[in-house]
This record gives C-alpha cells, sequence and structure tokens, in this order.
C-alpha cells in the first residue's frame, strides 16, 4: 500500500509512534482500514458505534469487529445510541444524527484514550459521492472541494484509494467485513448517486471517480488559499457573547468573489451553524452592507444581522436559549449567560437586584427558563391588565439582543416573572406564604 504511505506522508496524517484510534464499522472500508493499520506497525486502537438501527444485523457487525480486535489484541471501545429516537427528539434526519451521535462518541473515546487521531475509512468514491451531491444541491468551492483528508485530529488517509481497489485489498489480505443491506436502498440519495450515477460517469472516463476526486483535492487547497486573502477584510471584526461586529466596508471593499468569504468568516467567529445557508443568503447581507441607514435581516440558524451607523452586527440566537429549561429546588442551572440558582423558602427573604421571588406555589407546576415570546403576555403589579412582554421590553429600553438574552421564568407555561422586568401580579408571594427564591449570577459565555 505505498500509495496509502505517500499520501500519508503527503498530508502529515499518521505520526508513526502516537496512538491512533480507528472508527470501525464492520463494513470492508474500516475493516480494511484496521488492517492496514495494524500490519504497518501502528498502535492503534478500535471504536465501534452500534446505532441499534439494524437489529440482529447490527449486532452481528459489533460482533465481527469484537472477534477481530480481540485476535490481534487490539483494544476496543463500543458505544450504542438510539438514533432513531434521537433523530425524532431533535428534528435531524437519520443520517444526521447518526452522524452526529458516532462522531461525539469517536471524540469521547479519543479523549479518554489519549488518541492523537481519529482515523476513518473514507475513500475516492466516497469523495467523489460527495462532490457530486454538493453539486447537485448547489455549492461553493468549500462543497466542490469534498472530503478533507485532514479536520483537527480526523484524518481520512484512504482518500487516495478507489472503492475497486479496497476490494483487491481485502480479497489478497483475506480481510473479513459485514454488508451493510441498506446501502442497495437507492431511495436514499447517496445510494443513488453510488448505484446509478458514477457508474454512468464511468462509461465517459473509467477514471471518472478518481479525477473528480483529485479535483476536490486541488479544489480545498485553492479554497484554503482565498479564505487567507478574505481574513484581511476582518482586521476590525470584533467578537463578544452571542455578537460579532465588522465594519460594513470590509464587506463592500472586499472582492466580488471574497465577499461570501469574508461574511462566511465572520459567521465562524460568531459560530453559527451554516447548514442552510444559501448563495442568496451571503448575496442579501453582501447587500445588507452596501446599504444605507438601519436595516435588519433574519437568517437561518437563529442569525440575525442588522446594519446600523456603518457596521454589522450578527448575532446568534444560541440553541440553550431557545430551549426551555426546568428549575428544581436545591439545583443551579446554566441559561444564556446566566448560573440560576433555586431555593425554597419558608419565609419571605430580601429582594435584590439579581433575585426573582415567587410565591412558593410556583414550584408545584413545572418551573423553568427560557426566551421571550413576542405572543406572551404579564400583569405587573403597577399595571392596570395585561401588557404583551414585546411592549414592556421597548418601554424599557431592551435592545434585540438584550430581549433575546434575558431570562423567562414560566410556571406551568404562564410567565411568572422576567428578569429586569418584574414578577407578575399572579405569581407574588402572599403574608406568611413560603416563596421561590431564583438567584441570577452571570457568567462568561
Amino acid at each position: 500500500m505505498k500509495k496509502v504511505l505517500d499520501f500519508v506522508q503527503r498530508f502529515d496524517l499518521l505520526p508513526r509512534y502516537e496512538l491512533l484510534l480507528a472508527a470501525a464499522s464492520g463494513g470492508m472500508d474500516s475493516m480494511c482500514l484496521l488492517d492496514f493499520l495494524y500490519e504497518n506497525g501502528y498502535r492503534v486502537c478500535a471504536a465501534h458505534y452500534n446505532h441499534q438501527l439494524r437489529g440482529q444485523e447490527a449486532d452481528m457487525d459489533e460482533d465481527l469487529v469484537r472477534a477481530w480486535c480481540a485476535a490481534r489484541r487490539i483494544p476496543l471501545c463500543v458505544g450504542t445510541g438510539d438514533v432513531a429516537a434521537y433523530a425524532g427528539e431533535n428534528g435531524l434526519t437519520i443520517e444526521e444524527a447518526a452522524r452526529k451521535l458516532r462522531y461525539d462518541f469517536l471524540n469521547s473515546v479519543a479523549g479518554q484514550t489519549g488518541a492523537a487521531r481519529i482515523v476513518t475509512a473514507h475513500h475516492a468514491n466516497d469523495n467523489a459521492e460527495t462532490v457530486l451531491f454538493h453539486l447537485a444541491r448547489g455549492t461553493g468551492m468549500a462543497g466542490l472541494a469534498g472530503i478533507a483528508p485532514k479536520n483537527g485530529r480526523l484524518v481520512r488517509p484512504f482518500l487516495c484509494l478507489t472503492r475497486k481497489e479496497l476490494a483487491a485489498y481485502a480479497k489478497e489480505h483475506h480481510v473479513p467485513y459485514r454488508t451493510d443491506a441498506t446501502n442497495a436502498d437507492t431511495a436514499l440519495t447517496r445510494n443513488f448517486i453510488r448505484a446509478e450515477v458514477v457508474p454512468k460517469l464511468c462509461r465517459i472516463n473509467a477514471q471518472a471517480v478518481e479525477h473528480i476526486s483529485d479535483t476536490a483535492l486541488r479544489l480545498r487547497q485553492e479554497d484554503e488559499y482565498l479564505d487567507t486573502l478574505a481574513v484581511a477584510y476582518l482586521t476590525e471584526l470584533k467578537t463578544e457573547a452571542g455578537a460579532v461586529t465588522l465594519p460594513c466596508a470590509a464587506v463592500t471593499q472586499a472582492p466580488a468573489v471574497l465577499k461570501p468569504r469574508v461574511l462566511r468568516l465572520a459567521l465562524d467567529a460568531l459560530g453559527a451553524g451554516k447548514k442552510d445557508f444559501t448563495a442568496a443568503h451571503y448575496d442579501a447581507l453582501a447587500a445588507l452592507c452596501a446599504g444605507s441607514g438601519t436595516a435588519q435581516l433574519d437568517l437561518p440558524g437563529g442569525v440575525t444581522a442588522r446594519r446600523a451607523d456603518g457596521v454589522l452586527t450578527l448575532c446568534a440566537h444560541r440553541r440553550e436559549m431557545t430551549e426551555r429549561v426546568l428549575l428544581r429546588a436545591g439545583e443551579t442551572v446554566r441559561w444564556g449567560g446566566f448560573a440560576i440558582t433555586c431555593r425554597k423558602c419558608e419565609k419571605t427573604v430580601e429582594n435584590s437586584e439579581n433575585t426573582v421571588i415567587l410565591r412558593g406555589a410556583a414550584l408545584d407546576a413545572p418551573l423553568s427558563v427560557g426566551a421571550w415570546d413576542a405572543r406572551e403576555s404579564m400583569t405587573l403589579p403597577v399595571s392596570r391588565g395585561s401588557r404583551s412582554l414585546k411592549r414592556l421590553f421597548a418601554e424599557r429600553g431592551f435592545s434585540p439582543d438584550e430581549r433575546e438574552q434575558t431570562p423567562v421564568i414560566r410556571s406551568g407555561g404562564a410567565v411568572a416573572a422576567v428578569y429586569g422586568i418584574g414578577t407578575d401580579a399572579l405569581f407574588l408571594p402572599g403574608d406568611g406564604e413560603s416563596v421561590c427564591v431564583l438567584t441570577f449570577e452571570k457568567t462568561a459565555e
């Protein structure tokens, strides 16, 4: 496998004397990877993740990996997860959920074992199929660059090999492996590309897979170089909790080819996911920067862009700030930029600016903290009737960012209090009544 060893050296993928963690599914690709690492004298341990999607078939995959590793005294860590349930709970596809849980597991095992690299068996066909998938869906250079040989401690030394070459290796070296029957289901897009599209491209040129994969590797190098040019326009980028700011001129003065990159790197600094961002979103952001006055743009992933006084501000409404977190007596939880401690006391305690005091009965229904909702309202003790949270925030001069970062306390789904605004009249404690005390401490995010 000189071809692989040369590729490994070219991209500095496998440190010779450090521990490597190989992801082993039991399929042909990953079993060849295990065999290659073992036969070439690398220090290796293995990790297998059972997605609980294929019943007994998945158990047989695990059995194969266990037996192979045991015969060679290769340490093995096995994890399991209910991918289907996780997908449903988090609004993900099965493929997205499986990938998330699998890589969380691999990173956890790498941390526990001290592995210097996580090694996966992605090969040239995987790379070509990824490029074709991105191209059909619509993409930029980053998508056309396909799968990276190296991404942090994650490495893929088989990107230089085709599936056909791996099959030949498995046969020559008598590598045992399992076949996943779901890979034949062409209702799945990637399987359709593998079974229908790639073979037709190979009729045009037998080396189509190698050419597409090689082109992706070259485009990746060019993509990385263009990013270095875009960084020059970010010298005045400023970051703070949940937001980044950048002079609009940094975007408008950049060449057209770099504008989307400047904006993408700003979003990277924000830590916002860009999964659903399209060229149209970057064009809209560039147009926002080119305008005058004050304007706002809502973007995918809970990102808001605002232009004011020649400055672009990108704000992320983080996932943990859109979820409601349960509050229980005697516990401290984190939400947004706060650590919130909940206590139940039998007598009234002194109020302060960093506390919210509710009647103790508020704990009888589920008590939670979460972000505000424009449809909600509350009744303050000094007001005549209910008023919307939107109006209360506006009257007190809360900026859009401050509104998103303000904790709202709910009891049984009803607004009980808003930190910095007040407590709803229904939840004020009466004389001699037990109280629920919430203490808010700002934390570094």
